[in-house]
């Protein structure tokens, strides 16, 4: 490998250039602008808002940094960045609880989909973060591609979670707020590997692994590396696993919901099975007459006879099993149906009736 391929495995390593403390004054800065523009772009669930933020994050350098001391068998400088990335991490999940608190959120406040969706990470997630810690790697490598560098901090995704994690602590969430910090954790564990492998394939490997003690602390950095991958991992498939499982089910319950109901109009709205928590909920529209709500006192009110002689209980049960509970969320819903030929007004027919026609 060439001198220049060596010098900047080494630039990448030492990134903080003459004055470290100047580095570091500026890195704080700008996480902390990213942090709030984070926050600030997922309480109002704004996707572009919080795009800006990952553009504005600088935890990509350090993270490298990491790849490259094990590369070098630099244990020490390895240790010392992973202990600052983390503490980032910690601080910019106070500051986002800090926002959030400052700005005194109702905490019946629904919580937004860009917040959400950062709080059930998958092993599909894992392949993103790989995919771009290899390509933050080879842009540091390559420096003619640096255009590249926008795309690849958009794709591994640092800040949000930890600014989603300090959200969901303000709102009591904190199974949710782990969640959120383990795929934090992902997009760590997966830059490094990823980033190794680049520095190893396209780096100076002659004098890199010329010394034995390099290639032994590189192999420990790398096993070390893998067993934090192989306990994020696990933990991943399982949300996999369970996501897959609710999806399943949700289009089953959905399906069995609908055949209950048979000829009465019913529209389900939404489904959603926590298999964790064992509970289930259903939101369905319920077409009735306009002085229905007038003389109902309870759902059995309005029910069919076929309905009652077959009670939704039995069909959820066949579903879920006996371990959940079923949340039926229902709102009625008024429709006419108006001729315009003529003055006459009749009763809408069902959504399935007009989709059907």
């Amino acid at each position: 490998m060439s001198i220049s391929q060596f010098s900047t495995t080494r630039e990448i390593l030492k990134f903080e250039g003459a004055d470290k403390a100047a580095y570091w004054r500026k890195f704080a800065l700008l996480l902390s602008l990213a942090v709030i523009i984070a926050t600030m772009g997922l309480l109002r669930n704004s996707g572009a808002v919080v795009i800006a933020a990952m553009l504005v994050a600088p935890l990509m350098t350090p993270i490298l940094g990491i790849a490259s001391s094990i590369v070098m068998g630099w244990v020490g400088r390895a240790l010392f960045l992973i202990l600052t990335v983390w503490l980032a991490a910690g601080s910019s999940i106070i500051i986002s609880w800090l926002i959030v608190w400052i700005a005194d959120a109702p905490s019946t406040l629904l919580l937004p989909d860009e917040v959400l969706s950062r709080s059930n990470p998958g092993a599909e997630d894992m392949v993103v973060a790989l995919a771009a810690g290899i390509a933050g790697a080879y842009v540091q490598i390559r420096k003619s591609e640096i255009s590249l560098l926008p795309g690849a901090a958009i794709g591994v995704s640092l800040v949000p979670p930890l600014a989603a994690a300090g959200i969901l602590l303000y709102f009591g969430e904190q199974e949710a707020a782990y969640e959120a910090t383990l795929l934090f954790a992902t997009n760590f564990g997966a830059i490094i590997f990823s980033a190794s492998l680049v520095y190893i394939i396209l780096g100076p490997r002659e004098r890199v692994f010329r010394k034995a003690h390099r290639g032994v602390k590189f192999t420990l950095g790398m096993a070390v590396t893998l067993a934090f991958l192989t306990v994020v991992l696990v933990q991943l498939l399982a949300a996999t696993y369970l996501r897959y499982i609710e999806t399943g089910t949700e289009a089953i319950l959905a399906q069995r919901t609908k055949e209950w109901a048979g000829d009465t109009p019913v529209e389900i709205i939404r489904v959603d099975v926590h298999a964790r928590t064992k509970i289930a909920e259903i939101w369905v529209l319920l077409d009735l007459p306009s002085d229905a709500q007038y003389k109902i006192g309870s759902l059995d009110d309005f029910l069919p006879a076929a309905m009652k002689e077959h009670p939704f209980r039995e069909a959820a049960r066949e579903v879920l099993g006996e371990d959940y509970k079923v949340v039926v969320r229902y709102q009625t819903r008024i429709a006419w149906q108006v001729d315009l030929a003529t003055e006459a007004i009749d009763v809408a027919p069902s959504v399935d009736a007009v989709q059907e026609d």
